[in-house]
């Protein structure tokens, strides 16, 4: 039976056969396959970056495959390492900025979700499991959200337990802290009071609690994507952007449907986060600085981005002089030494 179950596996699975190769052998294969370059170079990256990991930016590069091919596994004439290496660099500065703008939404969401709660419904809100839609899901949570507290070595949660006994657990605006951004999208999510979420939507930029609860899946996967280093540029998200009508004149929306939605590319996420962002500050930085690291792009890679070829002229990547920055807050002997009147 089990020589019958080995034979029928060899018809339907391979076996993986490839074997590890050496640097020197990962530069003669691509040069084999019509890859050029800096032989000093392509050491040097493959040494500290990786074949595997560069694999993915050097597939655009490949000439597409004959029919009943999955890749060609040969580059177009005239590719250059260098180009991969330009590339990989532009990707990981693309996936900075968007870390840092998911990084300022969730501490907007953390901060508000937070207040809104423990106002309405007290500190220790996220302890009353009537609060929350699922029961279980609430316990689940709060187990480890408990355990985290437990094993804390935060100032914070040391003074709570040296001062306090009960309750057992910090305050919210204490336990927030040690939440991922993954965490609170579920705490958020499974929040009873509709109302609640509604407000804490329009605190953020976003009309309703539908498109706040998407937008938080939307981020956490993208965020998760940035945190692993992973290719951003031009992939194409498990997850769409929300359908929000004001944010649809900057939007690019798939019109081939009956029901139109956003695009899965990077450039509406780009645009959710440039929105939302703007919204908390008005005077935010973030889309000229999407729009200078964008335009060191060709237009073909922009294209594979989701940037749709009037992006220039939508109204959230065009330039708009700020007024400026107001130093009246600051004590008058601090703004005579920095000479700010």
């Amino acid at each position: 039976m089990k020589s019958l179950l080995g034979e029928l596996r060899g018809l339907f699975f391979l076996e993986y056969r490839h074997l590890p190769t050496s640097i020197d052998q990962q530069i003669e294969l691509l040069r084999s396959r019509g890859m050029a370059g800096d032989t000093s170079l392509m050491r040097r990256w493959l040494i500290t970056v990786g074949y595997y990991r560069l694999s993915a930016y050097w597939l655009p590069y490949e000439v597409p495959p004959a029919k009943g091919e999955t890749r060609s596994k040969r580059f177009g004439i005239g590719t250059d390492f260098a180009e991969i290496v330009d590339i990989y660099v532009f990707d990981r500065k693309l996936r900075l900025l968007v870390m840092e703008a998911i990084d300022r939404f969730e501490i907007a969401v953390r901060a508000r979700w937070t207040n809104r709660l423990s106002v309405a419904h007290g500190s220790h809100a996220h302890m009353q499991s009537h609060l929350f839609l699922d029961g279980f899901k609430h316990a689940q949570m709060h187990s480890k959200i408990a355990q985290r507290s437990a094993d804390s070595s935060e100032v914070f949660v040391e003074h709570y337990r040296r001062k306090y006994t009960n309750p057992f657990l910090p305050p919210l605006w204490q336990v927030t802290e040690l939440m991922s951004f993954g965490e609170l999208s579920h705490w958020v999510v499974n929040t009873r009071d509709n109302d609640l979420k509604d407000q804490l939507a329009r605190d953020i930029g976003l009309p309703n609690k539908e498109t706040l609860e998407g937008t938080l899946q939307l981020l956490s996967y993208i965020r998760n994507i940035c945190a692993h280093h992973s290719r951003l540029w031009n992939r194409k998200t498990v997850k769409r952007s929300q359908n929000i009508r004001h944010f649809r004149v900057d939007l690019d929306i798939d019109r081939s449907g009956k029901q139109h939605q956003p695009r899965n590319s990077i450039y509406n996420v780009l645009v959710v986060l440039a929105r939302t962002l703007r919204h908390q500050s008005p005077d935010t930085t973030f889309p000229q600085r999407v729009s200078n690291l964008v335009e060191t792009r060709i237009p073909a890679q922009q294209a594979a981005m989701g940037f749709p070829a009037d992006w220039r002229s939508r109204p959230i990547w065009k330039s708009e002089r700020q007024p400026a920055r107001s130093w009246k807050w600051l004590p008058s002997v601090l703004r005579t030494k920095l000479g700010k009147g």
